[in-house]
């Protein structure tokens, strides 16, 4: 078997074991890439990642992380990185020991959150929730002394925890939480500050995402017609743009005046949650509502916010204020239902799918089918057109 040769996965993941008869406890390979990357495969088929140096005159390793843990890209990354610090002349073991002492919190604010603030759009959203969810119980730990239980009894207590409304907090959002730490413990796995995912072997909550509550065609009709009435317009507006076009609230909280074209009757979205820019074309009924928002003129955004240049904040309560107001019974709404409900009356109205899933901009056919809930009605008009069949 051949002891040097260019490391791939393939090729790492086909080693194989050491025998049991060898003198030796691990089977070195060396990878003919990056100098010093070695991989080192146990008698029981285990299979980690070693970085050989020298420093001033003496033999020195350092371990980079099992197979699973890492790939051989992240290893590679991880060599090269010690390769440059001894460049600089510093010792990555020292360099790897001044991170022991790394708080959970420290690791957050000093390393996870640069990184994800330059290739994540809703960086807020995880500063958020570690701010609230995670630092007050985990936050002062070493990051080298968290356990797997540790991450486990925080997911358990966000169950039992009340949000910001007084309300427990939903399965889905524990998830949340429990996701923003698997993922800062791969990172600090990746970087080295840690040897072991400690979040790997913690489950999510199993949840049912099949939403049953929508609006029908009806109850959005009285909706619209609450939002004519309602004294503000910009509240209003922002919630009769979700209800008619489907789109996400991020989405329409984020349009500013220049991305209207009345004349071409379109909206421009630069950026949407799948990162792409989109277009979306103007109705009369939308024109109607846009055309009775008041305008800021230091604010560039449509539904203008109080504070200054900000757009719109939560228009929670008033949507439940609204609803009540159409004689719709709002347990189980929220402004996403919006979105749910225009994709199941496209649906029911015998738009297809595809049309559907271009209009709510889902990556995958699989998500469209998740909104498109058929109605009673839709319901009963199949089980017809099935017996008509047979009649």
């Amino acid at each position: 078997m051949l002891k040097k040769f260019k490391f791939t996965d393939k090729a790492i993941k086909a080693l194989p074991d050491n025998p049991r008869t060898s003198n030796s406890t691990e089977l070195e390979v060396t990878d003919t890439v990056t100098q010093g990357l070695k991989c080192l495969v146990g008698k029981t088929g285990s299979k980690r990642f070693l970085f050989r140096y020298t420093y001033n005159g003496r033999k020195q390793s350092i371990s980079l992380g099992r197979l699973g843990d890492i790939n051989v890209a992240v290893a590679r990354q991880i060599a090269q990185k010690h390769r440059v610090s001894l460049g600089e002349g510093v010792n990555p073991k020292a360099e790897r020991d001044s991170t022991a002492h790394l708080t959970v919190n420290e690791f957050f604010t000093e390393h996870y959150l640069p990184s994800i603030k330059k290739r994540k759009k809703t960086w807020r959203d995880d500063q958020y929730r570690y701010d609230v969810m995670i630092a007050p119980r985990l936050g002062n730990l070493f990051y080298r002394d968290l356990r797997t239980i540790d991450v486990q009894q925080l997911h358990l207590a966000l169950a039992d925890q009340v949000n910001k409304y007084g309300t427990p907090y939903a399965p889905a959002t524990c998830n949340q939480a429990l996701m923003l730490m698997k993922s800062m413990t791969k990172y600090s796995v990746n970087l080295g500050v840690i040897d072991d995912d400690v979040c790997l072997p913690v489950k999510l909550f199993r949840l049912n995402n099949a939403r049953t509550r929508f609006l029908n065609v009806y109850e959005v009709k009285r909706l619209l017609t609450a939002c004519r009435e309602y004294s503000n317009k910009t509240l209003a507006g922002y919630i009769a743009i979700l209800a008619l076009t489907g789109l996400r609230c991020g989405e329409v909280a984020n349009i500013k005046v220049k991305d209207i074209d009345v004349s071409k009757r379109v909206i421009h979205i630069p950026i949407t949650k799948n990162g792409k820019a989109r277009s979306i074309y103007l109705t009369d009924a939308m024109l109607s509502f846009i055309a009775h928002i008041p305008l800021t003129a230091d604010n560039p955004y449509l539904f203008a916010g109080k504070a200054k240049g900000k757009p719109l904040g939560s228009a929670r309560k008033t949507f439940i204020k609204l609803l009540k107001k159409a004689q719709i019974n709002p347990d189980g709404v929220c402004l996403h239902t919006l979105r749910h409900s225009a994709a199941s009356n496209l649906v029911s109205a015998g738009v297809s799918l595809r049309l559907v899933q271009e209009q709510l901009q889902h990556k995958s056919i699989l998500s469209t089918q998740r909104y498109a809930k058929l109605t009673t009605e839709s319901m009963r008009k199949t089980s017809e057109k099935l017996s008509e069949l047979f009649s």
